[in-house]
Protein backbone atom coordinates (compact mmCIF):
# COMPACT_ATOMS: atom_id res chain seq x y z
CA UNK A 1 0.00 0.00 0.00
CA UNK A 2 1.24 3.55 -0.72
CA UNK A 3 2.45 5.52 2.26
CA UNK A 4 0.08 8.17 3.61
CA UNK A 5 1.59 11.63 3.92
CA UNK A 6 0.25 14.24 6.28
CA UNK A 7 -0.06 17.69 4.70
CA UNK A 8 -1.39 21.18 5.47
CA UNK A 9 -4.98 19.92 5.55
CA UNK A 10 -4.08 17.43 8.28
CA UNK A 11 -2.22 20.17 10.15
CA UNK A 12 -5.30 22.42 10.16
CA UNK A 13 -7.48 19.48 11.23
CA UNK A 14 -5.32 18.50 14.22
CA UNK A 15 -3.89 21.77 15.59
CA UNK A 16 -6.60 23.16 17.85
CA UNK A 17 -4.76 25.88 19.80
CA UNK A 18 -5.40 29.51 18.85
CA UNK A 19 -2.86 32.05 17.64
CA UNK A 20 -3.03 33.72 21.04
CA UNK A 21 -1.85 30.42 22.55
CA UNK A 22 0.85 29.69 19.92
CA UNK A 23 2.52 32.04 17.45
CA UNK A 24 2.65 31.73 13.69
CA UNK A 25 4.81 28.89 12.40
CA UNK A 26 5.99 27.92 8.88
CA UNK A 27 3.04 25.62 8.28
CA UNK A 28 0.56 28.32 9.33
CA UNK A 29 2.23 30.62 6.84
CA UNK A 30 1.84 28.14 3.99
CA UNK A 31 -1.84 27.67 4.86
CA UNK A 32 -2.51 31.42 4.81
CA UNK A 33 -0.34 31.87 1.73
CA UNK A 34 -2.45 29.33 -0.14
CA UNK A 35 -5.63 31.15 0.89
CA UNK A 36 -4.15 34.18 -0.86
CA UNK A 37 -4.80 32.36 -4.15
CA UNK A 38 -8.55 32.34 -3.48
CA UNK A 39 -10.58 34.83 -5.50
CA UNK A 40 -12.65 36.25 -2.69
CA UNK A 41 -16.05 37.95 -3.08
CA UNK A 42 -14.55 41.43 -3.02
CA UNK A 43 -17.70 43.39 -2.14
CA UNK A 44 -18.66 41.01 0.65
CA UNK A 45 -15.19 41.14 2.23
CA UNK A 46 -15.13 44.95 1.95
CA UNK A 47 -18.52 45.21 3.68
CA UNK A 48 -16.95 43.91 6.90
CA UNK A 49 -14.63 46.92 7.01
CA UNK A 50 -11.25 47.05 8.70
CA UNK A 51 -12.07 44.27 11.18
CA UNK A 52 -12.38 41.78 8.34
CA UNK A 53 -14.56 38.82 7.42
CA UNK A 54 -14.15 35.59 9.45
CA UNK A 55 -12.64 32.71 7.47
CA UNK A 56 -15.48 30.44 8.58
CA UNK A 57 -17.97 32.60 6.68
CA UNK A 58 -16.15 31.93 3.39
CA UNK A 59 -17.15 28.28 3.61
CA UNK A 60 -20.18 28.51 1.33
CA UNK A 61 -20.83 25.97 -1.41
CA UNK A 62 -22.08 28.58 -3.86
CA UNK A 63 -18.73 30.39 -3.55
CA UNK A 64 -16.49 27.34 -4.06
CA UNK A 65 -16.34 27.52 -7.84
CA UNK A 66 -15.62 31.26 -8.22
CA UNK A 67 -13.11 31.20 -5.33
CA UNK A 68 -11.24 27.99 -6.11
CA UNK A 69 -12.27 26.82 -9.57
CA UNK A 70 -9.24 28.34 -11.31
CA UNK A 71 -6.67 27.02 -8.83
CA UNK A 72 -4.30 24.17 -9.64
CA UNK A 73 -6.01 21.90 -7.08
CA UNK A 74 -9.56 23.15 -6.46
CA UNK A 75 -10.68 19.97 -4.71
CA UNK A 76 -7.95 20.12 -2.06
CA UNK A 77 -8.50 23.88 -1.72
CA UNK A 78 -12.19 23.42 -0.93
CA UNK A 79 -11.34 20.64 1.53
CA UNK A 80 -8.80 22.90 3.23
CA UNK A 81 -11.34 25.71 3.52
CA UNK A 82 -13.86 23.38 5.16
CA UNK A 83 -11.28 22.27 7.73
CA UNK A 84 -10.24 25.88 8.44
CA UNK A 85 -13.87 26.89 8.97
CA UNK A 86 -14.16 24.22 11.68
CA UNK A 87 -10.75 24.83 13.25
CA UNK A 88 -10.53 26.80 16.51
CA UNK A 89 -7.12 28.02 15.31
CA UNK A 90 -8.35 29.47 12.01
CA UNK A 91 -12.14 29.86 11.98
CA UNK A 92 -12.25 33.23 13.76
CA UNK A 93 -9.25 34.68 11.91
CA UNK A 94 -10.57 37.53 9.76
CA UNK A 95 -9.53 38.64 6.29
CA UNK A 96 -9.56 42.23 5.03
CA UNK A 97 -7.93 44.61 2.52
CA UNK A 98 -8.33 42.20 -0.38
CA UNK A 99 -6.66 43.43 -3.56
CA UNK A 100 -6.46 41.64 -6.92
CA UNK A 101 -5.53 42.99 -10.34
CA UNK A 102 -3.89 41.93 -13.59
CA UNK A 103 -2.38 44.30 -16.13
CA UNK A 104 -1.26 42.69 -19.39
CA UNK A 105 0.41 45.86 -20.67
CA UNK A 106 2.49 46.33 -17.51
CA UNK A 107 2.97 42.53 -17.29
CA UNK A 108 1.69 42.62 -13.72
CA UNK A 109 -0.40 40.15 -11.73
CA UNK A 110 -0.79 41.22 -8.10
CA UNK A 111 -3.03 40.15 -5.25
CA UNK A 112 -2.80 40.32 -1.49
CA UNK A 113 -4.96 39.99 1.59
CA UNK A 114 -4.56 40.62 5.30
CA UNK A 115 -5.35 38.12 8.06
CA UNK A 116 -6.05 39.41 11.57
CA UNK A 117 -4.86 36.65 13.90
CA UNK A 118 -5.61 38.49 17.13
CA UNK A 119 -5.88 42.01 18.60
CA UNK A 120 -2.21 42.82 17.87
CA UNK A 121 -1.13 40.13 15.40
CA UNK A 122 -1.43 40.52 11.63
CA UNK A 123 -0.36 38.36 8.70
CA UNK A 124 -0.02 39.80 5.18
CA UNK A 125 -0.32 37.13 2.46
CA UNK A 126 0.70 37.71 -1.15
CA UNK A 127 -0.72 35.62 -3.98
CA UNK A 128 1.81 33.67 -5.99
CA UNK A 129 1.86 33.10 -9.70
CA UNK A 130 -1.67 32.46 -10.85
CA UNK A 131 -2.82 30.39 -13.80
CA UNK A 132 -2.28 33.18 -16.34
CA UNK A 133 0.63 33.42 -18.77
CA UNK A 134 0.89 37.11 -17.76
CA UNK A 135 1.50 36.06 -14.17
CA UNK A 136 4.25 33.66 -15.18
CA UNK A 137 5.85 36.34 -17.39
CA UNK A 138 6.15 38.71 -14.43
CA UNK A 139 7.85 35.92 -12.47
CA UNK A 140 10.49 35.58 -15.16
CA UNK A 141 10.90 39.36 -15.46
CA UNK A 142 12.40 39.27 -11.96
CA UNK A 143 15.51 37.77 -13.56
CA UNK A 144 16.59 41.09 -15.03
CA UNK A 145 14.46 43.82 -13.42
CA UNK A 146 15.22 45.23 -9.99
CA UNK A 147 11.63 46.21 -9.15
CA UNK A 148 8.83 44.60 -11.15
CA UNK A 149 5.39 46.22 -10.73
CA UNK A 150 4.14 43.65 -8.22
CA UNK A 151 7.20 44.13 -6.00
CA UNK A 152 6.52 47.85 -5.85
CA UNK A 153 2.85 47.13 -5.12
CA UNK A 154 3.84 44.68 -2.37
CA UNK A 155 5.79 47.35 -0.48
CA UNK A 156 2.93 49.82 -0.83
CA UNK A 157 0.45 47.22 0.42
CA UNK A 158 2.53 46.32 3.49
CA UNK A 159 2.91 49.98 4.42
CA UNK A 160 -0.85 50.44 4.03
CA UNK A 161 -1.57 47.53 6.38
CA UNK A 162 1.03 48.76 8.88
CA UNK A 163 -0.72 52.13 9.07
CA UNK A 164 -4.08 50.45 9.81
CA UNK A 165 -2.90 47.92 12.43
CA UNK A 166 -0.95 47.71 15.66
CA UNK A 167 1.43 45.15 17.09
CA UNK A 168 3.39 42.43 15.36
CA UNK A 169 3.43 41.75 11.64
CA UNK A 170 4.22 38.66 9.62
CA UNK A 171 4.11 38.32 5.86
CA UNK A 172 4.42 35.39 3.52
CA UNK A 173 3.59 33.86 0.20
CA UNK A 174 3.95 30.82 -2.01
CA UNK A 175 5.77 30.97 -5.36
CA UNK A 176 6.01 34.59 -6.52
CA UNK A 177 4.10 35.53 -3.36
CA UNK A 178 7.15 34.49 -1.34
CA UNK A 179 9.35 36.76 -3.40
CA UNK A 180 6.92 39.64 -2.83
CA UNK A 181 6.81 39.01 0.92
CA UNK A 182 10.60 39.12 1.18
CA UNK A 183 10.91 42.15 -1.07
CA UNK A 184 8.27 44.07 0.89
CA UNK A 185 9.85 43.17 4.22
CA UNK A 186 13.32 44.24 3.14
CA UNK A 187 12.31 47.43 1.32
CA UNK A 188 9.69 48.78 3.74
CA UNK A 189 10.33 51.80 5.93
CA UNK A 190 12.09 51.36 9.25
CA UNK A 191 9.00 51.77 11.44
CA UNK A 192 7.30 48.89 9.60
CA UNK A 193 10.42 46.74 9.58
CA UNK A 194 10.72 47.00 13.36
CA UNK A 195 7.27 45.38 13.72
CA UNK A 196 8.01 42.48 11.36
CA UNK A 197 8.66 39.12 12.99
CA UNK A 198 9.28 36.92 9.91
CA UNK A 199 8.82 37.02 6.15
CA UNK A 200 8.09 33.52 4.84
CA UNK A 201 8.93 32.49 1.29
CA UNK A 202 7.56 29.10 0.24
CA UNK A 203 9.35 28.03 -2.95
CA UNK A 204 9.56 31.65 -4.02
CA UNK A 205 11.99 32.79 -6.70
CA UNK A 206 15.13 34.63 -5.73
CA UNK A 207 16.31 38.10 -6.71
CA UNK A 208 18.56 39.63 -9.28
CA UNK A 209 22.02 40.81 -8.29
CA UNK A 210 20.88 44.39 -8.92
CA UNK A 211 18.08 44.03 -6.37
CA UNK A 212 20.36 42.46 -3.77
CA UNK A 213 22.91 45.26 -4.18
CA UNK A 214 20.57 47.60 -2.29
CA UNK A 215 22.03 48.46 1.12
CA UNK A 216 18.77 47.50 2.82
CA UNK A 217 19.26 43.88 1.73
CA UNK A 218 21.45 43.18 4.76
CA UNK A 219 18.23 43.18 6.80
CA UNK A 220 17.07 40.01 5.05
CA UNK A 221 19.32 37.74 7.12
CA UNK A 222 17.35 38.40 10.31
CA UNK A 223 13.96 38.38 8.66
CA UNK A 224 13.58 35.72 5.96
CA UNK A 225 12.49 32.10 6.42
CA UNK A 226 12.59 30.25 3.10
CA UNK A 227 11.36 26.72 2.38
CA UNK A 228 11.68 24.81 -0.89
CA UNK A 229 10.87 21.25 -2.00
CA UNK A 230 13.53 18.93 -3.38
CA UNK A 231 13.04 20.33 -6.88
CA UNK A 232 11.57 23.50 -8.31
CA UNK A 233 11.02 25.24 -11.62
CA UNK A 234 10.32 28.64 -10.14
CA UNK A 235 13.83 29.61 -9.11
CA UNK A 236 15.59 28.36 -12.20
CA UNK A 237 16.76 31.67 -13.63
CA UNK A 238 17.56 33.61 -10.46
CA UNK A 239 20.60 34.18 -8.32
CA UNK A 240 21.37 31.09 -6.24
CA UNK A 241 20.18 31.85 -2.70
CA UNK A 242 19.08 28.39 -1.68
CA UNK A 243 22.02 27.85 0.70
CA UNK A 244 19.91 29.21 3.55
CA UNK A 245 16.64 27.57 2.49
CA UNK A 246 15.14 24.65 4.37
CA UNK A 247 14.34 21.72 2.08
CA UNK A 248 10.89 20.19 2.58
CA UNK A 249 10.05 16.62 1.66
CA UNK A 250 7.41 16.40 -1.05
CA UNK A 251 5.66 13.16 -1.95
CA UNK A 252 5.49 14.21 -5.61
CA UNK A 253 8.16 14.55 -8.29
CA UNK A 254 9.53 17.25 -10.56
CA UNK A 255 7.54 20.43 -11.13
CA UNK A 256 4.56 18.95 -9.22
CA UNK A 257 6.53 19.45 -6.00
CA UNK A 258 5.65 23.13 -6.27
CA UNK A 259 2.14 22.14 -5.12
CA UNK A 260 1.96 22.85 -1.35
CA UNK A 261 -0.50 19.99 -0.81
CA UNK A 262 2.39 17.61 -1.60
CA UNK A 263 4.58 19.01 1.20
CA UNK A 264 4.80 16.62 4.15
CA UNK A 265 3.95 17.87 7.64
CA UNK A 266 4.78 16.19 10.95
CA UNK A 267 2.59 17.63 13.71
CA UNK A 268 3.59 21.32 13.73
CA UNK A 269 6.51 21.33 11.33
CA UNK A 270 7.43 20.30 7.82
CA UNK A 271 9.41 17.12 7.23
CA UNK A 272 12.84 18.29 6.08
CA UNK A 273 15.48 16.78 3.81
CA UNK A 274 19.21 17.30 4.27
CA UNK A 275 19.86 18.12 0.62
CA UNK A 276 18.20 18.68 -2.71
CA UNK A 277 17.34 15.54 -4.65
CA UNK A 278 19.31 14.24 -7.59
CA UNK A 279 18.30 16.17 -10.68
CA UNK A 280 16.46 18.74 -8.60
CA UNK A 281 17.28 21.61 -10.91
CA UNK A 282 14.91 21.79 -13.85
CA UNK A 283 17.50 23.63 -15.88
CA UNK A 284 20.81 21.85 -16.38
CA UNK A 285 24.14 23.26 -15.26
CA UNK A 286 25.02 24.69 -18.66
CA UNK A 287 21.87 26.81 -18.73
CA UNK A 288 22.38 28.01 -15.17
CA UNK A 289 25.95 28.95 -16.03
CA UNK A 290 24.80 30.83 -19.13
CA UNK A 291 22.19 32.76 -17.16
CA UNK A 292 24.57 33.65 -14.35
CA UNK A 293 26.95 35.23 -16.89
CA UNK A 294 24.26 36.83 -19.05
CA UNK A 295 23.68 40.57 -19.17
CA UNK A 296 20.31 42.04 -18.25
CA UNK A 297 19.56 42.48 -21.95
CA UNK A 298 20.43 38.85 -22.66
CA UNK A 299 18.20 37.71 -19.81
CA UNK A 300 15.38 39.89 -21.09
CA UNK A 301 15.80 38.40 -24.57
CA UNK A 302 15.73 34.91 -23.03
CA UNK A 303 12.50 35.62 -21.11
CA UNK A 304 10.88 37.11 -24.21
CA UNK A 305 11.88 34.02 -26.19
CA UNK A 306 10.46 31.61 -23.61
CA UNK A 307 7.16 33.46 -23.54
CA UNK A 308 6.99 33.74 -27.30
CA UNK A 309 6.93 29.93 -27.20
CA UNK A 310 4.23 29.85 -24.50
CA UNK A 311 2.29 32.54 -26.34
CA UNK A 312 2.34 30.44 -29.51
CA UNK A 313 0.13 27.93 -27.67
CA UNK A 314 -2.77 30.33 -28.19
CA UNK A 315 -4.14 30.01 -24.65
CA UNK A 316 -4.21 32.82 -22.02
CA UNK A 317 -3.77 30.45 -19.07
CA UNK A 318 -1.39 27.63 -18.19
CA UNK A 319 -4.44 25.49 -17.43
CA UNK A 320 -5.71 26.05 -20.95
CA UNK A 321 -2.34 25.09 -22.39
CA UNK A 322 -2.40 21.84 -20.42
CA UNK A 323 -6.05 21.00 -21.08
CA UNK A 324 -5.53 21.35 -24.85
CA UNK A 325 -2.03 19.87 -25.03
CA UNK A 326 -2.67 17.96 -28.25
CA UNK A 327 -2.84 21.29 -30.09
CA UNK A 328 -0.80 23.58 -27.83
CA UNK A 329 2.32 21.43 -27.56
CA UNK A 330 2.83 21.14 -31.35
CA UNK A 331 2.39 24.92 -31.64
CA UNK A 332 5.02 25.44 -28.95
CA UNK A 333 7.41 22.99 -30.60
CA UNK A 334 6.98 24.78 -33.91
CA UNK A 335 7.70 28.11 -32.20
CA UNK A 336 10.90 26.73 -30.65
CA UNK A 337 12.01 25.55 -34.09
CA UNK A 338 11.63 29.13 -35.40
CA UNK A 339 14.15 30.49 -32.88
CA UNK A 340 17.70 31.13 -34.01
CA UNK A 341 20.01 28.17 -33.23
CA UNK A 342 22.04 30.07 -30.61
CA UNK A 343 18.95 30.72 -28.51
CA UNK A 344 17.09 27.50 -29.29
CA UNK A 345 19.17 25.22 -27.05
CA UNK A 346 18.82 27.24 -23.85
CA UNK A 347 15.12 27.93 -24.46
CA UNK A 348 14.42 24.26 -25.24
CA UNK A 349 16.00 23.24 -21.96
CA UNK A 350 14.10 25.90 -20.03
CA UNK A 351 10.65 25.04 -21.41
CA UNK A 352 11.31 21.33 -21.70
CA UNK A 353 10.07 20.40 -18.25
CA UNK A 354 6.96 22.52 -18.73
CA UNK A 355 6.13 20.70 -21.98
CA UNK A 356 6.76 17.31 -20.38
CA UNK A 357 4.25 18.08 -17.63
CA UNK A 358 1.64 18.86 -20.27
CA UNK A 359 1.87 15.48 -22.00
CA UNK A 360 0.18 12.82 -19.83
CA UNK A 361 2.25 9.83 -18.73
CA UNK A 362 5.26 10.67 -20.88
CA UNK A 363 7.76 12.49 -18.62
CA UNK A 364 10.71 11.01 -20.57
CA UNK A 365 9.88 12.62 -23.91
CA UNK A 366 13.02 13.67 -25.79
CA UNK A 367 12.17 17.24 -26.75
CA UNK A 368 15.17 17.70 -29.01
CA UNK A 369 14.04 14.73 -31.07
CA UNK A 370 10.56 16.26 -31.43
CA UNK A 371 11.73 19.62 -32.75
CA UNK A 372 11.07 20.08 -36.48
CA UNK A 373 14.11 21.36 -38.36
CA UNK A 374 15.05 22.63 -41.83
CA UNK A 375 11.47 23.31 -42.83
CA UNK A 376 9.63 26.31 -44.19
CA UNK A 377 7.68 28.04 -41.37
CA UNK A 378 4.35 26.99 -42.89
CA UNK A 379 5.38 23.35 -42.60
CA UNK A 380 6.64 23.52 -39.01
CA UNK A 381 3.29 23.00 -37.26
CA UNK A 382 2.27 19.88 -39.25
CA UNK A 383 5.76 18.47 -38.72
CA UNK A 384 5.58 19.17 -34.98
CA UNK A 385 2.23 17.39 -34.72
CA UNK A 386 3.59 14.40 -36.61
CA UNK A 387 6.75 14.19 -34.49
CA UNK A 388 4.77 14.51 -31.25
CA UNK A 389 2.52 11.65 -32.33
CA UNK A 390 5.59 9.55 -33.15
CA UNK A 391 7.14 10.48 -29.79
CA UNK A 392 4.00 9.31 -27.98
CA UNK A 393 4.54 5.89 -29.52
Amino acid sequence: MPRYYSNIIDYARTQLDTFEQRDVCRVDSLVLSWLAYFRLPRDVVASYGQDGMPIKELNRADWFSPMCGRLTDPQSSVELLGVLAASPRFRDVTVSDYESRTNKIAEQQFSAMTFHLGPRSTFVAYRGTDNTVVGWKEDFNMAFKSAVPSQVAAVRYLEHVAERTEGRLWCGGHSKGGNLAVYAGVMCQESTFERLVTCFSHDGPGFSAKTMADARWSRANELVDKTIPQSSLVGMIFENQEHDAKIVHSHSVGFSQHDPFTWEVDWREFVFEERLGVGASVVDASVNEWLSNASDQEREDFVDAVFSVLGAAGEPTMGGIKANWRTTVPRMLAAVALLDPARRKVVTTAVGDVIRTLVPSRPSLDLSALLPTSLHPTALLPAAKRKLKEGMG
